[in-house]
């Protein structure tokens, strides 16, 4: 009896191992061969995030073996994209892209025959190169996006600057760093205070470039530093010196993004500008104005200086924070400023401080863009404070000599010393300086009579 027991349990056990190892090959046949969507990879591989973006960005019908294959046989995965998997003729054949300019951002136009080829340093950019999952970023407002353009794979081709290779020129023999390789829609005449700014004007008569006034919108080296090749590897060969084996290894043969071993270039507006230039610049503004703040460090040449001994060090805390908020038309007390017409036009400091060791101007470098003989009126108008300053000066000493309460002249005395410290005297912001001096003289004259 046991016998016939042992007999039925072998056979049922048998019949159970041959089920099993049927579903077994099958379900290995189905994996093996395509899975059929990316929820089936998503099931085993730690891969949320890109199949979010997948999902929610990517509006073909690709699945994750057309395009993460080696072979493109559809059964083996590889994480890195092949160019072949980019451009058959069901996607983007190369003919196409070729023969196609593409407008990137409405701003600029874009050929990709002219981004695949092979340039020096063994330079030679695979379709990941540019297009590329870009993970989550919200202090830069980036959302991810499975394959999207990388902008600063872009920056760091086109303003990376050393000792390298001599900077490429597009077919037009414009060099790729030229500012109207992009910016060819800029507004020709633009108004600043009902006076017409001709960009042509300062461009092809005066000759000047777009740095002498738009400086810091590109700020970063793009260089490479040895301590970045430890994000990624325990031991780096010395054989790795140099831009052409690095190259070949992580641009050509694999697909290793630009940041991680390029220092970042970021190429904006400086976010004095960004502030002002945006919906929230007049909010921030009227925000800077109430706090009456004036903090700064500047190269004074007071004729007097009435500042109490509580106020001292008000100044002194930011390098040039009175220079700049006297440029942008805020900081005084009792008059409500504008920015200078040069700050609306973006004219940064080092426009005309070109001498990076002394912070003094020559005055021949306004007729750079200004009308020759500019410096000549500036210095007028520099007199003319001037003189409305030791006015200033002079009935703050003589309504301190009258006894007059402090809490009368602390506005006249507080502008006084503001403007001092900005140094200038006007020319950072002519209009500004003059009201501030013109409202402090009548406040005091007041104070007097009375």
């Amino acid at each position: 009896m046991d016998e016939i027991k042992n007999q039925k349990s072998v056979k049922v056990l048998s019949v159970v191992t041959i089920i099993s190892f049927i579903c077994c090959i099958s379900l290995i046949k189905i994996a093996a061969e395509r899975p059929v969507s990316p929820q089936f990879c998503a099931r085993c591989h730690s891969m949320e995030p890109s199949f979010n973006s997948w999902k929610e960005t990517v509006s073909c019908n690709a699945v994750c073996l057309d395009c993460h294959t080696h072979d493109r046989s559809g059964k083996t995965l590889s994480v890195e994209m092949e160019d072949k998997s980019c451009t058959t003729r069901d996607c983007h054949p190369r003919e196409e892209l070729n023969s196609q300019v593409s407008n990137y951002a409405n701003v600029v136009s874009f050929r990709h025959a002219t981004h695949i080829k092979e340039y020096d340093t063994n330079l030679r950019l695979k379709c990941t190169g540019c297009h590329s999952y870009t993970g989550n970023d919200e202090s830069e407002g980036v959302k991810a996006s499975h394959f999207s353009i990388d902008a600063t794979a872009c920056f760091i081709c086109h303003f990376t600057k050393g000792n390298g290779p001599p900077i490429l020129k597009t077919q037009e023999s414009m060099a790729i760093d030229d500012c109207l390789l992009c910016h060819n829609d800029v507004q020709v005449e633009t108004e600043i205070y009902d006076k017409v700014f001709d960009h042509l004007k300062y461009e092809k008569r005066l000759g000047v470039a777009c740095t002498n006034c738009h400086f810091e919108t590109v700020q970063g080296s793009g260089g490479v530093e040895s301590k970045s090749c430890y994000y990624c590897h325990t031991k780096v060969p010395k054989a790795y010196a140099g831009p052409a084996r690095m190259h070949e290894d992580h641009v050509k043969e694999h697909k290793v993004p630009c940041s991680p071993c390029h220092n970042r270039i970021v190429h904006k507006w400086d976010d004095t500008y960004s502030r002002f230039l945006s919906a929230e610049g007049d909010k921030e503004r009227q925000k800077e104005e109430r706090l009456e703040s004036a903090h700064g460090n500047g190269s004074p040449n007071p004729i007097n200086s009435f500042i109490r001994q509580s106020e001292e060090g008000l100044f002194d805390t930011v390098p040039f924070r009175v220079q700049s908020e006297i440029y942008r038309g805020v900081g005084g007390r009792g008059v409500k400023g504008l920015p200078d017409p040069m700050f609306l036009a973006t004219v940064n400091c080092i426009a005309c401080h070109t001498d990076n060791n002394d912070l003094k101007v020559v005055p021949t470098v306004c007729n750079s863009c200004h009308e020759r003989g500019f410096e000549k009126i500036l210095q007028e108008q520099k007199e003319l404070v001037s003189r409305m300053v030791k006015t200033l000066s002079d009935l703050i000493k003589e309504s301190r000599d009258q006894g007059i309460p402090d809490e009368q002249i602390d506005t006249a005395t507080y502008n006084y010393e503001l403007i001092m410290k900005d140094g200038s005297y006007g020319v950072h912001n002519i209009k500004y300086i003059k009201d501030l001096i013109a409202f402090s003289i009548d406040h005091l004259q007041e104070n007097i009579n009375d």
